[in-house]
């Protein structure tokens, strides 16, 4: 990854492609669900099944550990404190 400025952020390749397998799934099966609800073949119950089955809060979670803690290594514990500030937050 790089910033704006041109600079690297390192991930290792265990690391790069559990975080790319995980995505993919996500929003592959995301996509699916979502497109059943749509068109009434399935009800929010699907997409509720799906995230507790397959431990997608878990697996978000360290997703979003293996990218905080590379960014955190190239642009400091602030910078990369800010941006998870950054983020959008329903409940707020």
């Amino acid at each position: 990854m790089t910033d704006s400025g041109g600079r690297r952020c390192s991930l290792t390749i265990d690391e790069a492609t559990k975080v790319a397998s995980d995505l993919n799934e996500f929003v592959v099966a995301f996509d699916q669900i979502l497109s059943r609800i749509a068109f009434g073949e399935a009800g929010s119950d699907l997409l509720a099944s799906y995230v507790f089955e397959r431990n997608v809060r878990q697996r978000l979670a360290s997703a979003r550990s293996v990218i905080f803690d590379a960014l955190e290594r190239e642009i400091g514990q602030e910078a990369s404190d800010r941006i998870a500030e950054e983020g959008y937050r329903h409940f707020e």
